[in-house]
């Protein structure tokens, strides 16, 4: 194998790797939008949790 051989082949895999690392980015986004989502309704179960105890007692 050559030494441009070896170049063109770390070139297609760095060119790989980026676009694995841009998916992959864009996959935390989205976990992080569901997260915030699912931390909001979260807040609002406690709170009427919190709200029925406080009527109950």
């Amino acid at each position: 194998m050559s030494v441009t051989d070896k170049i063109l082949d770390a070139l297609k895999s760095t060119i790989q790797l980026d676009g694995r690392v841009t998916a992959m980015a864009n996959n935390v986004a989205e976990l992080a939008r569901e997260v915030r989502d699912i931390d909001r309704r979260l807040v609002r179960v406690e709170t009427t949790i919190d709200l029925a105890t406080r009527a109950g007692s």
